[in-house]
């Protein structure tokens, strides 16, 4: 598959919800029966929205650690499992 492009299969094994793919970044384009995510758009909102977002819940919830297994433990659409290598991602795009 080319770079310029993320499957829906990729996202969802990054850790992505496969329910929320086009609430989060619109909608896919279809190509044989594999739905694909604009690369740039991927990046941008992860960069741009997510990032940020998990960057305030890291830094609210990091004294208390029980709250991060709490979250685990409740399967959150966006809990720790899938904040961790999205930032992961993120920084090494930003260095």
């Amino acid at each position: 598959m080319s770079n310029d492009f993320h499957s829906a299969s990729d996202l969802v094994a990054r850790g992505y919800t496969s329910e929320r793919l086009t609430s989060v970044f619109g909608e896919p384009d279809s190509v044989d029966g594999e739905f694909r995510l604009d690369a740039d758009i991927v990046v941008a909102i992860e960069r741009e929205v997510l990032a940020p977002a998990a960057r305030v819940m890291f830094d609210a919830f990091a004294p208390e650690w029980n709250t991060r297994f709490r979250m685990n433990g409740a399967n959150l659409a966006l809990g720790w499992p899938q904040m961790e290598p999205m930032l992961a991602r993120v920084t090494m795009r930003e260095s």
